[in-house]
């Protein structure tokens, strides 16, 4: 009976424990943040440099410790620098920069990065006769993988080629055009004289 008396009370501790533990967990703060980005233009062309502001908002009441900012440069970058961050990747298409920080509450935290934009070497998918200069940042908290915000810039990026083929067919109705004015007399005076030679 006293083994069986120790054995109930052991197991009504073991069972009592764990919710007592759980009651006194502290859930961790939610976390409320915002990210803008913009490149300081609206269009953009081959060889000329991007200076990307980030904007990083903490709205939370709590701070936020190593925050990683993600920015991800547009597909046709071929350098970059941020000033602060690391910049990776070396290939066309490949370049990210990186930032880890702590966001104090209610504080606004801004990062700054440059790219200089190459040759494109992709047809257009955009609006006729443009590309798009695209970045995209996103904050993580937590190590987590999923964004906690996310922002993107876009500037356009004029097609040359589109132009080009335009005024090819452009030269080429003007062609046309001067070679009807001028043999177009001619053409109607031959069939005047064939028209009368038939009649004499």
């Amino acid at each position: 009976m006293r083994t069986a008396a120790v054995c109930a009370l052991l197991c009504a501790a073991t069972l009592t424990g764990p919710p007592a533990a759980a009651s006194t967990r502290k859930e961790p703060p939610a976390v409320s943040v915002t990210v803008a980005v913009t490149g300081g233009t609206d269009d953009a062309e081959e060889g000329r440099r991007l200076d990307y502001r980030v904007t990083v908002h903490n709205l939370g009441s709590d701070a936020v410790r190593g925050a990683r900012i993600e920015q991800r440069m547009p597909a046709t970058t071929t350098s970059s620098t941020a000033p602060g961050g690391l910049v990776q990747g070396r290939g066309t298409g490949q370049q990210k920069v990186t930032w880890h920080a702590d966001l104090p509450a209610h504080d606004i935290r801004v990062f700054t990065a440059t790219a200089v934009l190459g040759a494109r070497h992709t047809p257009a998918t955009a609006a006729p006769g443009t590309l798009r200069a695209a970045a995209t940042v996103c904050v993580y908290v937590d190590r987590s993988y999923a964004p906690a915000a996310c922002s993107g810039d876009v500037d356009d990026l004029p097609e040359t080629g589109t132009a080009g083929a335009a005024g090819g067919g452009w030269t080429g109705w003007a062609a046309a055009a001067a070679a009807a004015a001028l043999l177009g007399p001619g053409a109607v005076r031959a069939v005047r004289r064939l028209r009368a030679a038939r009649g004499g």
